[in-house]
C-alpha cells in the first residue's frame, strides 16, 4: 500500500512538473483527467495533408454515418502539408513487379532496412491501391495520368538508383489531375481534399493538436487537446482513436540541430511542419525510428531563402544559362554544379555510397552568375516549392523582379560583388578566372562538369544569390506496424493511436521518387481500416474489379526478354480465354539457377492462382523475379 501511494504521489508530481514546464513552451503533457469533453467524434485525424485526407475519405466510405473530424494547423488557404508542394508523383508497380520492387527498396533502405514483412506489405499495397485511388478521383472529377501528360503506361517512371538490384521493374509514375487537364500543381492532395469535402467531412483549420489525452496506466489514447485560433484549448474525444498525420520536423531548426546536427536548414514545403507529432509521440511513450537516417531521405535541395516567405524557393534544376558557378565558404567551387542530382533526390556518390550533396558542410554557399545567365531564364523553379505551389508566387523569367526586390545581389564588377557578399575579392576573382580558363579549354578537370553547360562569367553586371540546404521531408517519427498502429518500446501497439504519412515513414535511407505520396495514401487508408475494423465497400469492389494484365489479351503466345542474374531470359506465356495456360523459358535457361523442379512449382503456382503474386522460391529469388517481370512486360500496353 505504501509503495502504491508513493507511486501515485510521484505520478502526480510528474504531471504537475510537466504542466508547468510545458506551459512556457505552449505545450501540455498527456493526461486522462478530462472532466468535461468539449466535443466527441468517432474518428479524429490530426493533419490535412494527403495521408490525413486519404484516411478521412476511407473512414467515411467505411461508415458514412460516422462523425469524422480533421484538425489542421494551417489556415485553409495554406493547407495541404508537403503533399501540395511535392512533384505530385505516386508510384504504381505492376502486380508482377512486387517482389522486384521489394528487392529494390530493400537496397534503397540499406544500411537500415525495415522488417521484411513491413516491406512486403508496403510494396503489395502500392500495387493494389490504384483502383481505389481511381475510384476516389472519379468521384470528384479527377483522373490518374502519367506525369508527362499522357495516360498511365508501364515504364513511364523515374528510377533513381538504377545500379541497385531490383531497379528494373514494371511500374509507372502517376499523378492526379482534373479530367481534361495535363498536370495540376498539388493535384493529388487537391483531389483527396475535394473528396473529403464532397463527403461532408469537417475540417477545423488553424486548430492544431497540442497534446494527446492518454490514460497514464493503460496508455490508451482517447483524444487530444487542441488549440483554437483564439488561443483557447478544447478537449476532443475520439471513440475509435486518433490518427497523427501531421508531418515531420523540417521547419524546426532546433530539432534539425538535435536530431540531424544541422546548422542551418529550411523547408521547401509547408512551414507548418515543426515536429508537433514528434513531441506528442515522444510524450506518449512511442518507439521512435528514422529520426536520423544515413541521409536526409528526401535530400537536401538547393534553396533560395527570402525574407518574405518562410519556406524556400528552389534553385532551377536545369539552369537556362551556362555562365554560372557555386562557391563554398572558402570562395571556391566544390562540386559539379550542373549535374541532374534532382533525379536522385539530391544524392551523389562518395566512397561507393550515395550521400547528401555537400552544401550543408560547405556553408555559406553562393550562386554566382553574369548578365548572360540572368537574361537566359529563371534561376529558380517556377513550379516546385511552397511559395509557388501554395502561396502563388512565380519567379520571373528574366529575374529582374527578384533583383528589384533585393533577393538577388547585383554589382557592376566582381570586386563590388565580393564586397557585397562579405567575401575576399581576390579569391572570388581567382575562382572565376579558373572557371573561365576551364571554359576556354572546354574541360572541367576538377569536377567534370559537362562542357555543354560551361560558359565564361565575363559579362557585367554580375549577380549572386545565397543557396541554402532545404528539405522536402523528414521521415522520423514513431515506429508503426502494417496496420498503421503506433508501437511502444516493446513493439506493442499503443491503444487508440495511429500514424500515417511522412511522420514515422517506412523510408529509412534513400528515397525513390513516388514512394512518399503512395505511402501517405496507403498508410492513411490503412489507419482508417484498422480503426473501423475493415475496408470500405467501394474500395473492396474496386480492388476486386481489377483484372490481371492478360485478361483482355487475345488467345496466343506472348514473349518477353528480361535481364536475369547472369544473362537475358526469354519467357513465353500462352493465354487462352483470358487465362494463363502455359509459361515456358524459351531462352537463357542455362544461365538460370532455378532447378527444373523449382521452376515447375513456381510456374504451377502462377497458373493455379492466375496471379504473379505468389511465393518466391527460396534460393531462386532473382530467377522468379525475372519471370514475373517478363509476364508483366509481355502484356504491357
Amino acid at each position: 500500500m505504501k509503495k502504491m501511494l508513493c507511486a501515485l504521489l510521484c505520478l502526480t508530481l510528474a504531471l504537475a512538473v510537466g504542466f508547468g514546464a510545458c506551459a512556457e513552451e505552449n505545450w501540455v503533457t498527456p493526461t486522462q483527467n478530462i472532466e468535461q469533453w468539449d466535443r466527441e467524434v468517432d474518428f479524429l485525424v490530426v493533419g490535412f495533408g494527403l495521408a490525413g485526407a486519404a484516411a478521412a475519405v476511407e473512414a467515411h466510405d467505411i461508415d458514412p454515418d460516422a462523425e469524422i473530424l480533421v484538425l489542421e494547423k494551417m489556415p485553409v488557404e495554406l493547407a495541404g502539408g508537403n503533399s501540395i508542394a511535392s512533384g505530385q508523383t505516386f508510384l504504381v508497380p505492376a502486380q508482377s513487379a512486387v517482389e522486384t520492387l521489394k528487392t529494390y527498396l530493400y537496397n534503397c533502405n540499406l544500411p537500415n532496412p525495415i522488417p521484411d514483412e513491413y516491406l512486403t506489405w508496403l510494396c503489395q499495397g502500392f500495387a493494389d491501391q490504384l483502383p481505389w485511388i481511381q475510384f476516389v478521383a472519379d468521384s470528384v472529377g479527377y483522373e490518374a495520368g502519367y506525369v508527362g501528360g499522357g495516360e498511365l503506361k508501364w515504364g513511364s517512371m523515374v528510377v533513381e538508383f538504377d545500379t541497385f538490384e531490383g531497379s528494373v521493374f514494371d511500374g509507372c509514375s502517376a499523378h492526379l489531375r482534373a479530367k481534361g487537364a495535363t498536370f495540376e500543381n498539388g493535384g493529388v492532395w487537391r483531389c483527396f481534399a475535394k473528396a473529403a469535402e464532397s463527403r461532408g467531412i469537417e475540417v477545423l483549420y488553424e486548430t492544431p493538436a497540442v497534446s494527446l489525452v492518454q490514460d497514464p496506466f493503460t496508455k490508451e489514447v482517447s483524444g487530444v487537446i487542441a488549440r483554437q485560433a483564439d488561443g483557447t484549448e478544447i478537449a476532443i474525444r475520439s471513440e475509435k482513436g486518433v490518427l497523427l498525420a501531421c508531418g515531420g520536423y523540417e521547419n524546426n531548426l532546433q530539432m534539425q540541430r538535435d536530431f540531424h546536427g544541422m546548422e542551418t536548414v529550411y523547408t521547401a514545403g509547408t512551414p507548418g511542419n515543426t515536429g508537433d507529432g514528434i513531441k506528442m509521440l515522444m510524450q506518449a511513450g512511442a518507439q521512435m525510428w528514422h529520426m536520423k537516417n544515413q541521409t536526409q531521405s528526401g535530400g537536401f535541395w538547393l534553396g533560395i531563402k527570402v525574407p518574405e516567405y518562410e519556406a524556400t524557393f528552389m534553385r532551377n534544376f536545369t539552369m537556362a544559362g551556362h555562365s554560372w558557378i557555386e562557391i563554398d565558404s572558402e570562395g571556391e567551387r566544390f562540386y559539379n554544379e550542373s549535374y541532374g542530382y534532382h533525379r536522385q533526390h539530391m544524392k551523389y556518390m562518395e566512397y561507393g555510397r550515395y550521400v547528401d550533396l555537400p552544401h550543408e558542410r560547405a556553408l555559406p554557399v553562393d550562386l554566382i552568375f553574369d548578365e548572360k545567365t540572368r537574361a537566359a531564364g529563371s534561376i529558380a523553379s517556377q513550379w516546385l516549392s511552397w511559395p509557388t505551389t501554395t502561396e502563388g508566387y512565380t519567379w520571373s523569367n528574366d529575374n529582374l523582379a527578384e533583383i528589384e526586390k533585393g533577393w538577388i545581389i547585383k554589382a557592376d564588377t566582381i570586386e563590388e560583388l565580393a564586397q557585397k557578399l562579405g567575401r575576399d575579392p581576390e579569391k572570388l576573382q581567382e575562382t572565376i578566372d579558373a572557371w573561365n580558363a576551364a571554359c576556354e579549354a572546354g574541360v572541367d578537370e576538377e569536377f567534370g562538369r559537362d562542357p555543354a553547360t560551361m560558359e565564361k562569367i565575363d559579362t557585367a553586371p554580375y549577380y549572386a544569390v545565397s543557396i541554402t540546404p532545404t528539405l522536402v521531408a523528414t521521415t522520423g517519427g514513431a515506429k508503426r506496424d502494417t496496420a498503421s498502429r503506433v508501437l511502444d518500446w516493446n513493439d506493442q501497439p499503443i491503444p487508440g493511436l495511429y500514424e500515417a504519412g511522412e511522420l514515422g515513414s517506412y523510408v529509412s535511407n534513400l528515397y525513390q521518387n513516388g514512394v512518399f505520396l503512395s505511402e501517405a495514401m496507403l498508410s492513411g487508408r490503412t489507419a482508417a481500416q484498422t480503426a473501423f475494423g475493415g475496408a470500405s465497400e467501394v474500395g473492396e469492389v474496386a480492388a476486386a474489379s481489377a483484372e490481371p494484365s492478360w485478361a483482355g489479351a487475345e488467345d496466343g503466345t506472348y514473349t518477353a526478354t528480361v535481364d536475369g542474374m547472369h544473362d537475358e531470359i526469354e519467357v513465353s506465356i500462352t493465354v487462352q480465354d483470358g487465362s494463363l495456360t502455359a509459361i515456358e523459358i524459351t531462352g537463357g535457361r542455362d544461365s538460370m539457377l532455378i532447378t527444373d523442379e523449382q521452376l515447375e512449382d513456381y510456374v504451377g503456382a502462377i497458373l493455379e492462382a492466375q496471379s504473379v503474386n505468389v511465393d518466391i522460391i527460396s534460393g531462386a529469388t532473382v530467377d522468379c523475379q525475372a519471370i514475373g517481370t517478363a509476364i508483366g512486360q509481355a502484356f504491357a500496353d
